[in-house]
């Protein structure tokens, strides 16, 4: 089954199978100025000989998707024969989304992934998560990590133990609370854009990979619940 990892932000998609490099793409939908009739959906841009006088119509408001018509749209060309030709009944997803997602959205999410797309599984998750992921990965040796993620909307600081969030928060001065014989480093990756996206690939690998994403049977048995319980959002 292939598996294929969506980091799907505010401003761009990095989107890719788990075996493969990964594509930037714009996440929204452009029109013209001087002919409304015309719209480019994500990297159609390219066909565009002047931008300048284009506007964007984007899915997120204030860093949460609410215009599912325009992410539907996006979604359809990067699954669609002319970008990543996605069989969804032998493909399972892992899709980012933002730290406090609300209710309504996480489910409208569920529905689209299960019901309209009909993926054979899916893992929803933190971009964050997956940067954590990715760091302890690279950094076996390393107990704890901050993740900052300073994305198009928000900047979430995170942390992050044994791979595993830390739901109770943090605070900001982290020098003054850290023992004086622990040293603080700051991790810049060499490709931030793409570090989460690197992460879900990492994580679609893992041996436990299985027990971690709910299936489409799984939620045509239990419906939303079993997502609210899977995911860590």
């Amino acid at each position: 089954m292939a598996t294929l990892v969506l980091d799907n932000g505010a401003y761009t998609a990095k989107i890719g199978y788990n075996h493969e490099k990964v594509s930037v793409i714009p996440n929204c939908q452009f029109r013209s100025k001087t002919s409304r009739l015309k719209t480019f959906t994500a990297n159609q841009l390219d066909e565009i000989k002047d931008p300048s006088g284009l506007f964007y119509i984007l899915p997120f408001q204030k860093g949460y998707l609410v215009n599912w018509d325009v992410q539907r749209k996006v979604w359809d060309h990067l699954f669609g024969k002319e970008m990543f030709k996605v069989e969804f009944a032998d493909t399972s997803i892992v899709i980012t989304e933002p730290y406090f997602n609300f209710t309504s959205i996480q489910e409208s999410m569920n529905e689209i992934l299960f019901e309209e797309y009909q993926f054979q599984s899916a893992l929803r998750i933190n971009a964050g998560s997956l940067s954590a992921h990715h760091y302890f990965h690279m950094n076996p040796s390393q107990l704890c990590c901050l993740v900052v993620d300073s994305g198009f909307s928000f900047t979430h600081i995170a942390p992050y133990c044994r791979s595993r969030k830390m739901n109770e928060g943090i605070k900001a001065d982290l020098r003054s609370l850290s023992p004086s014989h622990l040293p603080v480093s700051v991790l810049l990756p060499t490709n931030p854009i793409c570090y989460s996206w690197e992460g879900g690939k990492l994580l679609s690998h893992n041996p436990d990979y299985d027990e971690m994403v709910v299936t489409r049977e799984d939620y045509e048995e239990n419906g939303h619940f079993i997502c609210e319980e899977k995911f860590d959002i």
